[in-house]
């Protein structure tokens, strides 16, 4: 019996073992390599000095500049509005496209349309849009007496430069969020709703009690896949914004890119790589204690 159990467990590894392989070259080899530059000193425009190991010092270094928590504040604001805001639009919109009226299946491909948009695509139509010398929604805000909301560019302004933004990311990734809790409602069984209903429950009543404890699971994959993805936004900053004015839109994503491909240090990009990456962990574990579906 313990012969044939070994040779089981042995079969099962062999199974595997194609899988390994490719995990091992897609993720664990890049993700070692990763945590390796985070302990070294490598500045490429000055390849005379080579690369030399300093331990913790990139980590020492990132963490003592105030420009870093001033980047991570502004990343937070960010990421919780717009994620706040499309977990609550993304829900509402998905109730009425579930409601089954006619014409339904042709608002959910129109929802979809900003999601399946490319983010630099996204990044060119909206700089396009509020463009104050051309762009139509300056002059829709003009002719509606807010000229002074465009009096700077909504994109040069530092006090409007982060709404606009988190209003691309709702815009874009809201379709998401629809998409994943659409697909949960479609799929809940039917009788708990039916028994409310002849024990007198209202609508609100039964989505408190009922939707919204089945939809969990939906819910959860949709916070933490908008999560992720929010913390690593880089493409609309990118053609939108260049993290400007000044640095008043530069969140984690870009100020990675920017020590990498500007100031060529790449230990501390791979540094605040790794922070970012260990702050999305964190993040997803308040998740799945917080809302996560009971085992």
């Amino acid at each position: 019996m313990k012969k044939q159990s070994l040779t089981k467990r042995w079969e099962d590894i062999l199974y595997l073992s194609p899988g390994i392989v490719v995990l091992g070259l897609i993720f664990i080899i890049p993700l070692c390599y990763a945590i390796g530059i985070t302990f070294v000193r490598w500045t490429l425009i000055r390849p005379e000095l080579g690369i030399v190991f300093v331990g913790l010092q990139n980590y020492v270094n990132i963490l003592k500049d105030p420009f870093t928590y001033e980047v991570l504040g502004r990343t937070m604001v960010f990421l919780i509005c717009a994620v706040i805001i499309e977990m609550v639009l993304g829900m509402v919109i998905a109730t009425v496209l579930n409601w089954g009226y006619r014409g339904h299946s042709l608002l959910q491909s129109i929802c979809l349309i900003p999601f399946m948009m490319a983010p630099i695509v996204v990044g060119f139509t909206w700089r396009f849009l509020l463009n104050n010398t051309f762009g139509p929604i300056p002059r829709l805000l003009q002719s509606i007496g807010l000229e002074s909301w465009v009096s700077l560019p909504l994109l040069a302004n530092p006090h409007t430069v982060m709404l606009v933004l988190i209003l691309v990311d709702v815009w874009q990734f809201t379709p998401f969020v629809v998409l994943v809790v659409l697909a949960g409602m479609k799929a809940l069984p039917t009788e708990p709703f039916e028994a409310a209903t002849v024990d007198g429950a209202t609508s609100w009543q039964r989505f408190r009690h009922i939707t919204l404890p089945l939809l969990r699971s939906s819910l959860l994959v949709a916070l933490v896949m908008r999560t992720l993805t929010a913390l690593r936004v880089f493409d609309t900053v990118s053609i939108m914004t260049g993290g400007g004015p000044g640095s008043s839109s530069e969140i984690i994503s870009f100020y990675g890119y920017r020590l990498a491909f500007q100031s060529y240090e790449m230990g501390l990009a791979g540094t605040v790589g790794i922070l970012t990456m260990l702050l999305a962990l964190g993040l997803t574990v308040v998740y799945l204690r917080r809302v996560g579906v009971e085992s």
